[in-house]
């Protein structure tokens, strides 16, 4: 079963990064379809390092990969003090 791999940003993004093709691939499976695999990314993706240059920065104030991850952010954060609690 073929999969696409994609790249999880630490920022929240999430971009294409290679397929991954079975030994079947163009006899009986035509491809990844849906089947995604996650591969988390320790760096912020390369919109956001350039967006730190930006003249105006705050031109969209309702950037959902930024709530989304600072939403993650916050959620980890939680988690680990629960674990160190214990």
């Amino acid at each position: 079963m073929c999969f696409q791999i994609d790249d999880i940003f630490a920022c929240g993004h999430r971009a294409f990064a290679q397929y991954d093709y079975c030994s079947n691939f163009g006899l009986s499976c035509l491809g990844a379809g849906g089947n995604h695999k996650d591969r988390p990314v320790q760096e912020i993706c390369r919109d956001c390092q350039t967006r730190k240059h930006d003249p105006n920065p705050n031109a969209r104030l309702n950037d959902p990969y930024r709530a989304r991850a600072a939403a993650q952010r916050q959620a980890q954060r939680s988690q680990s003090q629960t674990q160190t609690q214990k």
